[in-house]
């Protein structure tokens, strides 16, 4: 027996030693790796996926059978992108309990594991075909404990665009099993897109989760989350406390629950404090301790806290009562504080998920310096029942502060899609008491925000409701009968029946909001009268010169609109301006604001078109309007010379100006000047200004042209004008302060910053009371200089053609270039300078300079040459061959020889006319004149004198030369004085200038002609005496007078006077002829001498 036990044993352990030989064998001969390329092949064949084994694979069989494994990774099904991958795992798994179906794992090693969830538009997972479809039997599973490092999970929803990042990943648990709790220990960062998230999360507790008897239980917990979450910022949330919860049996355990949170939403830093010790619900047993809740916000100053107690609760599940709820409140709002107190009973059947506060009543306190009296109180009340499983609610509420009572109800169905009914009515609502009056100069706090109002929330709720306030007064407006029905059926809220008086205006219409995520408002109203004057105060000009805003103005705050509707206003008043009839279809969607149609009558103005603005954050303006007539002078005054001079410098506004349109006005008025039939097409981006075309006639002128406006800090200014007539008298006024033309200041400093390019052709143009034709001028001007060129003309059956420069950076300079041909000198003179003393046509020739700062000063600077050279013309206002003839008017010779007035109705004629002229210091001298006459010739080197521009005088002095000519041209009678000079003498002023033929000169010549010999004897000896010597005794020898003889004694007055021979008595004597005078009795001679 012992051999055989013996033996036995021996067996057993040879047997046992064998297959340890054979495991040895198996363990040091098998290698894993070797099949790496089947198992990839396998999955490939089998998933549709590709399998990545980067490292060796290492195998551990006894105790446990383990795997260490290296990098690896799995594609999505069918495609080569990254599914999952894993830096390394290790993992081992017990081998007795294998085969009692028991998968026993030790602690799983993983770092750096990934993995890309999507959940398809389908609703299927891109893993679903990693899971068997086979049933498989249940297996028991136990795992010792998971380490976790440095993962990452990403999740996507394409349904719903949703996307979950979960990176940084550490997690470490204890002992894992199905329905057995687990400790847990864990952080990561969590980033999602619905809603925004980004937070850092640690949890740490004792967890069960067990889906099949959904019974969730946590022990211990203890987390912290610090991130953007819950559409707050800055959030920091701590939770600690147990919580034991079977949902389905209606059973929860809390104990020592906490909550602690803060963040920041919408620049408010909101705090909640959650405080729970004990709370029993049970099927047959509610009981709790009292539950405190305590929250805040502090935003800009502003302070709100609220203290609130649920009492112990006692009672079963159908059968929930408390003592009520407490709470307290205060609000400090700038001088403002508002605080509190409030309570109410409550009861709730947990079963059916029923609630009741009964009489939730409080008080207000408000105090605040800016209120009326200081301050002022109140009281509410509110009633509510819900039932949660039938998803129904319903309120009463009643509101007294100071005079108002506001009073109404709501009630709810459905908590999902909310179908709201309300009436909200309030005999009178004072918002001055309660709110105090507001400061039109507040300041705005500089969060306004341009996004339009969030209002999805109205996608999930009808409504249906009235409002009905009888009074409503807020700051200085006041708004009676407010009674507005008020609709929403998720798709489109709608006020309808809008009945309201706004101070003096009186409102009716109806006002609709779609598109809730981002508003679209619609609405049609009619407005009897707006005074605008009460809510704005009228625009004022700036007052300080120097004060620049050059920065566009910010319409942001219109891309938080979006709008299509229509309003009417009756009459509409803005400080002296009043418009009626107005009439706007409005259109605005945030990138856009549209006025099409605008029509309205402004003053006496019919306007009619479209006017819109874009790109609000620096608006751009388009316009198409049209204005039957317009008073310019009603909304601006003219400005003064001075004030255009230096308008140059307020064009930096126009650097933020943009703008494109066509306004067209019938009839414009604006100072003096009368415009009809205007077009103008604008353009401006903010570097240049454009006027094209520019349309208008103005007063009895028609303008075509374009204009543009470039640099605005330094403007430059190119055109294109053409006008048909233009007569610029009308628009050029003297001085006041000037005493006379000479005086007249020149003002050219407008020339200083002119900078300037362009055309104008005028067909038809009176400048200085010279009248032009086809008048082209080019105009180029910059750094204080302009130059006319060309500057041409057709003028007085003539043409001209030149130059004009303009140099006014220091004392004004002038250089004048002109060619004038076959002009007709006479009109041109009387036009110009308003005499008449020179008739022909010729060619004209003046090239000179002059500076000056007055216009005396100017005439009295010119220096230069001019040249003239006319034919078939006359020299106006003597008759120089006339006078020759009619000798009967030259007694002359007999007295001082005086010069005499121009006779306009006499004149001399001649053939040609030339002479050239020097001119210095304003006075144009000449010694070349010539002349050809019928019976006189003027040659050159005959004449010489000078035409005093600077003072209007002149003085000069012509010796024409008789020639003979045809008895029609002069006769006969004048050939005996061939070859004679007559000097002319030209003296006087421009206006009045005098002419002096020197006839002693012509008795001269006739006495040194034998014509005086015919008369032979004494007499002609006298004659020539009296011409060329002592006239006194000339006229005495030639009148027959011998010498004096002796004087005589005078008689003795006292002697008696002899009486008559024959006695009788003398008569009286008849009176003496008086005795003619020497000169007369020469006269006498004279006239029988010469025939007269």
């Amino acid at each position: 027996m012992n051999k055989l036990i013996k033996y036995a044993l021996y067996g057993i352990f040879g047997i046992i030693a064998l297959v340890l030989m054979v495991a040895g064998y198996f363990a040091a001969t098998f290698n894993p790796n070797d099949y790496k390329g089947e198992i990839i092949k396998l999955v490939k064949d089998k998933k549709q996926r590709n399998l990545h084994i980067d490292g060796d694979i290492k195998l551990t069989y006894w105790p446990k059978i383990g795997a260490d494994l290296g990098k690896l990774s799995i594609s999505e099904h069918q495609s080569d992108a990254e599914f999952a991958s894993v830096n390394s795992v290790k993992v081992a798994l017990a081998v007795m309990p294998l085969l009692k179906k028991e998968l026993v794992v030790d602690t799983v090693y993983i770092d750096g594991a990934k993995a890309n969830v999507i959940k398809n538009k389908d609703g299927t997972f891109n893993f679903d075909d990693l899971l068997s479809k086979e049933e498989s039997s249940n297996i028991k599973f136990d795992i010792q404990g998971v380490n976790m490092t440095n993962s990452e999970a990403r999740y996507t929803d394409e349904a719903t665009n949703t996307k979950y990042n979960i990176t940084k990943l550490n997690m470490k648990s204890g002992h894992i099993a199905l329905a057995e709790p687990v400790d847990l220990d864990t952080d990561f960062t969590l980033t999602a897109n619905k809603p925004e998230t980004a937070a850092n999360i640690k949890l740490k507790g004792n967890f069960l989760v067990d889906p099949k008897t959904k019974h969730f239980k946590v022990k211990g917990l203890d987390s912290h989350i610090v991130g953007d979450l819950l559409g707050g910022t800055a959030m920091d949330v701590v939770a600690s406390g147990d919580v034991d919860a079977k949902p389905e049996q209606q059973e929860f355990l809390v104990d020592g629950l906490k909550l602690v949170a803060s963040g920041t939403f919408s620049g408010a830093i909101q705090t909640i404090n959650l405080s729970a010790p004990a709370l029993t619900i049970e099927k047959n047993e509610v009981s709790s301790k009292k539950v405190t809740v305590t929250l805040g916000q502090e935003k800009n100053g502003d302070v709100f806290k609220a203290n609130m107690v649920l009492a112990d609760m006692k009672g079963s599940t159908k059968a929930l009562q408390s003592s009520g709820i407490t709470g307290d409140l205060s609000v400090v709002q700038g001088k403002r504080t508002v605080t509190g107190t409030f309570s109410s009973p409550f009861k709730g059947n947990i079963q059916d998920l029923i609630f009741d506060i009964p009489k939730l009543a409080g008080n207000l306190d408000i105090k605040d310096p800016g209120l009326p009296n200081g301050g002022v109180k109140g009281t509410f009340n509110l009633g509510a029942h819900t039932d949660i499983k039938k998803e129904l609610a319903n309120s009463q509420f009643n509101l007294v502060l100071a005079d108002t009572n506001l009073k109404g109800n709501v009630d709810v169905s459905g908590f999902k899609k909310q179908n709201i009914k309300f009436n909200l009515n309030a005999d009178k609502l004072d918002l001055n008491k309660l709110l105090g009056k507001s400061s039109s100069s507040a300041k705005s706090s500089g969060n306004t925000s341009n996004k339009p109002a969030d209002m999805s929330a109205l996608k999930n709720m009808t409504l249906d409701g009235k409002l009905n306030i009888g009074s409503l007064v807020y700051d200085k407006y006041h708004v009676s009968g407010l009674n507005v029905g008020i609709k929403a059926n998720g798709d489109k809220l709608t006020l309808s029946g809008l009945n309201v008086k706004v101070d003096d205006s009186q409102i009716k219409g109806n006002i609709g909001i779609t598109h809730f995520a981002k508003p679209l408002y619609t609405f049609d109203l009619d407005v009897d009268n707006v005074d605008f004057d009460k809510y704005a105060a009228p625009a004022h000009a700036k007052t300080d010169p120097g004060q620049k805003e050059n920065k566009p103005l910010d319409l942001s705050a219109l891309k938080s609109i979006n709008a299509d509707g229509s309003i009417r206003i009756g009459n509409l008043k803005y400080g002296k301006t009043k418009a009626s009839n107005v009439n706007i279809k409005l259109n605005a969607d945030g990138e856009k604001l549209n006025l099409n149609p605008l029509s309205a009558k402004v003053d006496d103005s019919q306007i009619k078109g479209s006017f819109a603005i874009t790109q609000l954050s620096h608006p751009k303006y388009v316009f198409n309007l049209d204005v039957d007539q317009l008073d310019a002078n009603r909304y601006m005054a003219a400005k003064s010379d001075k004030s255009a001079a230096e308008g140059g410098g307020g064009m930096n506004g126009l650097k933020t100006f943009l703008a494109d349109g066509d306004l067209r006005i019938g009839s414009l008025k604006y100072d003096k000047y009368n415009i009809s039939n205007f077009k103008a097409g604008l353009k401006a981006d903010g570097q240049k200004l454009s006027l094209n075309p520019l349309i208008a006639k103005v007063d009895d002128s028609q303008i075509n042209a374009n204009l543009g406006i470039s640099n605005f800090s330094n403007p430059a200014y190119n055109f294109d004008i053409k006008i048909d007539k233009l007569d610029a008298d009308k628009y050029i006024t003297k001085s006041r302060g000037a005493k006379s033309t000479a005086d007249t200041p020149i003002d050219l400093s407008a020339l200083k910053k002119l900078n300037a390019t362009g055309e104008a052709n005028i067909g038809w143009l009176k400048l200085a009371n010279v009248k032009t034709e086809n008048v082209k001028l080019g105009l180029k001007a910059g750094e204080g200089i302009a130059t006319l060129s060309p500057f041409t003309a057709n003028l007085y059956g003539g043409s001209m053609s030149g130059t004009l420069r303009v140099d006014a950076r220091a004392t004004p300079s002038i250089a004048f270039k002109q060619n004038m041909k076959g002009v007709s000198i006479g009109p041109l003179l009387v036009d110009s300078i308003k005499n008449d003393m020179l008739s022909g046509t010729g060619t004209v020739n003046v090239d000179v300079t002059t500076a000056g700062n007055t216009v005396g000063a100017l005439k009295k600077g010119l220096l230069g040459s001019a040249s003239l050279n006319l034919a078939d013309g006359a020299l106006k206002g003597v008759d120089i061959a006339g006078g020759i003839r009619d000798l009967k008017s030259k007694l002359n010779i007999f007295k001082n020889k005086d010069a005499m007035d121009a006779d306009k109705t006499k004149k001399t004629d001649f053939s040609e006319l030339t002479a050239t002229f020097d001119i210095k210091n304003g006075v144009a001298h000449n010694e070349d004149l010539a002349m050809k006459a019928p019976i006189l010739r003027l040659s050159k080197g005959d004449s010489r004198g000078d035409i005093d521009i600077g003072n209007e005088r002149i003085n000069y002095i012509a010796k024409p030369t008789v020639v003979k000519s045809l008895k029609g041209q002069g006769g006969a009678e004048l050939d005996s004085l061939s070859g004679v000079a007559i000097p002319v003498k030209i003296s006087g002023t421009f206006a009045e200038p005098k002419y002096n033929l020197d006839y002693a000169a012509v008795a001269a010549a006739l006495a040194k002609s034998n014509l005086l010999d015919k008369v032979g004897g004494e007499k002609g000896a006298a004659v020539k005496e009296l011409l060329g010597g002592d006239k006194v005794e000339g006229l005495k020898g030639l009148f027959g007078k011998k010498k004096p003889a002796a004087p005589v004694a005078p008689a003795d007055p006292n002697a008696p006077v002899a009486a008559p021979a024959d006695g009788t008595t003398a008569a009286p004597a008849a009176p003496a002829e008086a005795p003619k005078s020497v000169e007369d009795k020469a006269k006498d001679k004279l006239k029988k001498l010469l025939k007269f």
